[in-house]
């Protein structure tokens, strides 16, 4: 027997957390939403189901981030109007991104999603009954005609939550942007709201097994980008301001894009620690 060998695999620990993480997320997902769902089956228009969506989303993601002792520090959200919608455009690196943005959201919004989503048990069908908008990545025009056909069905405050890399960053670095979002802003007429989201990469590294560590994650809101009286030849310069606030590490954020809040978050008297 080799020295050392305890007939004990030190993984064990390991993955007895990442099998406690699933069964609870799962029991949480079984638990939380069907009630919900049952609602919005009942309920008309996308705006309704998009304000049943809200605090369902809000709840269910923070007794996850509870449960995992993940905590969620949100600046610069009084630079816009809650009673306004909104397309928000945030980096995306890991699946805790979408949990974060439900936690400081404060408007109704309707999340983009990938079709293959809405194969998950209970958790897809949630989306589709709860008026998120479904798209086909793989069929540019199609995913564009359904992103604007479901927006215009949207009144009063209720938003748009997409991101506009289109997938998870595997390496940290972001990805190209997708016009997709850009053209719904313009059609639409909503202002861009840019959003830069750090640390939760680290408290669930993409590519793995969707294992939560303990940490902290900022979301950082920019002021809105008006649309007003933009056309497609403006997409570009659009897609530009977006990504320079988006990076962290990239070029200093343009002046329509620099932070109102630029101290850290040990600063009480302006950073908000949302308790989960």
């Amino acid at each position: 027997m080799p020295d050392g060998y305890t007939g004990f695999d030190d993984s064990y620990p390991l993955k007895a957390t990442i099998i406690f993480q699933w069964i609870f997320v799962v029991v949480v997902t079984v638990a939380l939403l069907p009630p919900f769902m049952f609602l919005g089956f009942f309920r008309a228009g996308l705006t309704r189901k998009g304000r049943i969506f809200r605090p369902l989303a809000k709840i269910y993601s923070k007794v996850l981030f509870a449960a995992f002792r993940v905590r969620v520090v949100h600046r610069g959200f009084e630079q816009i109007d809650p009673q306004s919608p909104y397309v928000f455009m945030p980096n995306h690196a890991s699946i805790a991104d979408p949990l974060a943005m439900a936690i400081t959201i404060p408007q109704p919004f309707h999340c983009v999603f990938k079709k293959e989503l809405a194969r998950i048990p209970v958790f897809g069908w949630a989306l589709l009954s709860l008026g998120q908008i479904m798209v086909d990545r793989e069929n540019t025009e199609q995913a564009r005609a359904a992103l604007v056909e479901a927006v215009s069905g949207l009144s009063g405050n209720n938003s748009v939550l997409i991101f506009p890399e289109g997938w998870v960053s595997k390496d940290g670095q972001l990805l190209p942007l997708k016009k997709g979002g850009f053209h719904l802003a313009i059609q639409t007429g909503l202002p861009i709201v840019p959003v830069r989201i750090d640390g939760a990469r680290k408290v669930c590294p993409p590519g793995g097994s969707g294992r939560f560590h303990k940490g902290g994650i900022s979301v950082q809101v920019f002021p809105p980008l008006s649309v007003r009286g933009k056309t497609e030849t403006d997409i570009p310069v659009l897609m530009e301001k977006v990504r320079d606030c988006l990076t962290p590490d990239g070029p200093e954020p343009l002046p329509t894009c620099a932070p109102l809040i630029t101290d850290r978050w040990s600063s009480r008297s302006h950073d908000h620690e949302v308790s989960a």
